[in-house]
């Protein structure tokens, strides 16, 4: 009996810590939900070039003077969104350089097969040529990442469309700034 008692304590004790899932209202879900549905206005973006993108070590070189820096630690996927050209620094934050530290992707939030979304932590640069008013309002120099939110959006895409696939035919939709991770 005491044995029965031991594995039924373990598997509960399994379920509530290691089984558990992700849900909507907590956790990395709670402010993006918030955000998007507040904040959410569908935009259109440009992405760069093929031709104007040049992949390095550590970062992807776009238009020869914009970069977006990124950890080694990135996981491939998510390096591929940067080099296809579909975040541009500078609507990003001002500035011609951005250090991404963490992308991860909100499935939860993604609508549909045709969208994904997805946060991201910058780390804000100084840049000599923004406005002094910009730069106090980003913290300029701060210690703690900036988060922001985005979403892509490819209208061929379906249940069976690879991550790869998607992102080299999506476009992004929407771009906001979700606030500074303390």
């Amino acid at each position: 009996m005491n044995n029965i008692l031991m594995v039924l304590f373990a598997f509960v004790f399994f379920i509530q810590g290691k089984g558990q899932l992700d849900h909507i209202n907590s956790g990395k879900y709670h402010p993006a939900k918030e955000h998007f549905e507040i904040q959410y206005q569908r935009q259109e973006h440009s992405r760069f070039l093929r031709s104007q993108i040049r992949i390095e070590k550590n970062r992807v070189v776009m238009n020869v003077i914009n970069i977006i820096e990124f950890s080694e630690s990135l996981d491939d996927k998510y390096k591929f969104i940067l080099e296809n050209g579909l975040l541009n620094p500078v609507r990003i934050n001002g500035s011609p350089v951005l250090k991404i530290s963490v992308i991860d992707e909100l499935p939860l939030l993604s609508t549909d097969p045709q969208t994904k979304r997805f946060k991201l932590w910058i780390f804000v640069r100084e840049n000599g040529s923004l406005k002094q008013e910009i730069l106090e309002n980003l913290l300029k120099n701060s210690v703690n990442p900036h988060e922001y939110y985005f979403e892509l959006y490819n209208e061929n895409a379906d249940i069976n469309t690879s991550f790869n696939e998607f992102v080299e035919r999506a476009k992004l939709t929407y771009i906001g700034y979700g606030g500074i991770i303390i």
